[in-house]
C-alpha cells in the first residue's frame, strides 16, 4: 500500500489526534497508508526539551523517507505564511525526489496577507516595490505565499491546491486536502 506523508500545522491544534486520525481515513479509503507526524517514534520518557526535539526530527524525517509522497498543509500559520517546519518537510521531500502535494485553505494571496499582518499601510521603493514596516520587500509574484514554495511545486507539475474555508476552519477543512489525494491516486496510481 502506498504511503503519504501527512504534512502540516495541525500538529499544534487542540484536536490535533482527531484531525491526523480523518486525514489517514480517507487516506485509507482511496489505498493509501497516511503518515501521520504524531505517530512517529518518539522515546518515552522524561526528555530534556532539545532531546525531544532531535527525537521528534528524526522520526518525522524517518517518515518522510518511509513515505511515497507528501501532502502538505501550507494555510498561513501564525503569520501570513505556511508553517516552517511543514516547508522544512516539503524541501526535505522534494529533494529526496517525492512528489509533493500542498494545499492552502485561504483564497487571498501573500502580498494581501502581508499587507493585513503589517499593521500599518505597505510603503513604496523607488522602483514602485513593496515594502513592509521594517522597510523589506515584500515579494510579489501572484503566488500565495513565498516563491520557493509555490514555484517548486509548480515545477514539478503539482501546483498548490487552494480552497477558501470558512473563517476559523482553516486548519481543520479538508475539502484541499481531499483534491490533493485524487491528486495523488491518479500519479501515483499511473
Amino acid at each position: 500500500m502506498p504511503s503519504i506523508y501527512l504534512a502540516g500545522p495541525e500538529v499544534f491544534h487542540a484536536e490535533a489526534i482527531a484531525l491526523g486520525r480523518a486525514k489517514q481515513a480517507l487516506c485509507a479509503a482511496l489505498g493509501f497508508e497516511g503518515l501521520y507526524p504524531l505517530d512517529g517514534e518518539v522515546p518515552a520518557g522524561d526528555l530534556p526539551a532539545p532531546d525531544l526535539g532531535r527525537a521528534i526530527y528524526r522520526a518525522n524525517v524517518g517518515l518522510i523517507r518511509r513515505a511515497d509522497a507528501v501532502i502538505a498543509n501550507l494555510t498561513p500559520f501564525r503569520g501570513p505564511g505556511a508553517d516552517a517546519g511543514t516547508v522544512f518537510e516539503v524541501g526535505f521531500a522534494l529533494g529526496l525526489g517525492k512528489p509533493v502535494f500542498g494545499y492552502r485553505n485561504v483564497g487571498d494571496g501573500y502580498l494581501d496577507r502581508v499587507r493585513t499582518w503589517n499593521g500599518v499601510p505597505l510603503s513604496r521603493d523607488g522602483a514602485g516595490r513593496p515594502l513592509d514596516r521594517d522597510g523589506l520587500l515584500v515579494e510579489d509574484f501572484g503566488f500565495g505565499d513565498n516563491l520557493m514554495i509555490d514555484a517548486a511545486l509548480i515545477e514539478g507539475g503539482l501546483p498548490v491546491v487552494e480552497h477558501d474555508a470558512a473563517p476559523g476552519a482553516e486548519l481543520t477543512d479538508l475539502t484541499a486536502f481531499a483534491f490533493c489525494l485524487k491528486r495523488a491516486q491518479a500519479l501515483l496510481a499511473g
